[in-house]
């Protein structure tokens, strides 16, 4: 399946916001979803838990708009 799904998201406030492996072999990111996105992210669990996808960001301007 190559569902596409698209949400906003930010970086948290918080120290472990981006967390490397302590051996080098990956990273995790934490994201901030507001509460209007949130369906996009439960079909991102739906579709993709336990399997890989790829991740693009497109920037925003100050008042959410592309």
């Amino acid at each position: 399946m190559t569902e596409r799904i698209q949400f906003i998201a930010s970086l948290p406030p918080i120290q472990s916001a981006i967390s490397l492996d302590g051996m080098g072999d990956g990273a995790r990111v934490k994201l901030d979803v507001p509460a209007t996105d949130v369906p996009a992210v439960l079909l991102l669990q739906a579709y993709y838990a336990g399997k890989a996808f790829k991740v693009t960001i497109d920037g925003l301007d100050e008042n959410g708009r592309d």
